[in-house]
């Protein structure tokens, strides 16, 4: 994220009367952290199968 989106993204917040502290900010980077650990190539893979999209290209 660009510092400008991020200080669009606090301000927006603060608008709506959401406060954005640093503790809470950590929270969510390690918790995107997480989720985006969870998706392996082989998830990905199941998943792209489930739904019928062909196999992607090999990187």
């Amino acid at each position: 994220m660009t510092p400008d989106l991020r200080e669009d993204t606090v301000a927006m917040l603060a608008a709506a009367g959401i406060t954005v502290t640093e503790e809470g900010k950590a929270r969510a980077r390690a918790e995107l952290a997480e989720v985006a650990a969870r998706w392996t190539r082989e998830r990905r893979a199941a998943l792209r199968e489930q739904v019928g999209l062909p196999p992607a290209a090999a990187a």
